[in-house]
């Protein structure tokens, strides 16, 4: 991310948490914004997925930890920058993990926040929001925390909410162009598949089956591409 490299270019980072880190790509992203000797630390709930974070991020400053955001296992001021990429909508409390995002960072130090957002989206990126949303939508008949995703403004709004003041904000498109290869849309189709998979059995089947056919029609068409994102990088008044 350019603008966070230039941001950064003069400022010394010795820390930073990334929260809800998944498979650890958003560290890939902002790891040349920083010092190869800047501590990086990704934690997720979820055992599988660091174990995926740890295969692609092999380097000596950069480590991952089994944690919650609602609950972060560190001391108060511990990181410079703390992150959360595109984990608001997996929160089961927006306010506690951003609680807990301003209680460790050092006085001066910045959080940044990505974030998918639903609205001003090609038709390619329509599709990724109509797959995500209907795997949201399985997951939360599940029990699993997964809100369907916000606008623009939303975000924005509940960043400000929760005092977070915004030194810096720009638009992100992780995939530039859509996928149009047969094989990656056969591989979407066939995600989207095992998503009402989950459902069979369920009265919830037979009204959702039909989006399946939609879906695939709509990325023969348009394509696939992954839905915008906002970054906002703010401070907090300590």
């Amino acid at each position: 991310m350019e603008q966070l490299n230039t941001f950064f270019s003069d400022k010394t980072i010795h820390s930073v948490l990334d929260i809800g880190t998944g498979s650890g790509d958003f560290i890939k992203l902002i790891s040349p914004s920083f010092s190869p000797k800047t501590k990086i630390i990704g934690i997720d709930p979820i055992e599988g997925a660091l174990e995926e974070a740890r295969q692609g991020n092999a380097s000596s400053n950069v480590s991952f930890i089994k944690m919650e955001g609602e609950k972060l296992e560190f001391s108060d001021g511990s990181f410079d920058v703390v992150c959360l990429s595109n984990a608001m909508h997996h929160l089961a409390s927006v306010e506690k993990t951003f609680a807990e995002m301003k209680r460790v960072v050092k006085p001066g130090g910045w959080l940044l926040i990505a974030e998918i957002v639903s609205d001003g989206l090609n038709e390619a990126q329509e599709n990724q929001k109509m797959w995500h949303h209907f795997r949201s939508y399985v997951d939360r008949l599940e029990g699993i925390t997964h809100q369907e995703t916000w606008t623009e403004s939303e975000v924005l709004n509940m960043i400000a909410e929760n005092g977070i003041n915004p030194v810096l904000t720009f638009p992100f498109n992780r995939m530039a162009i859509p996928e149009t290869d047969t094989e990656k849309l056969q591989a979407r189709t066939d995600t989207f598949t095992s998503f009402l998979a989950r459902l069979e059995g369920l009265p919830e089947y037979a009204a959702k089956e039909e989006l399946l056919e939609i879906f695939k029609n709509r990325i023969q068409e348009h394509g696939f591409q992954l839905a915008r994102q906002i970054v906002v990088l703010g401070k907090v008044d300590k």
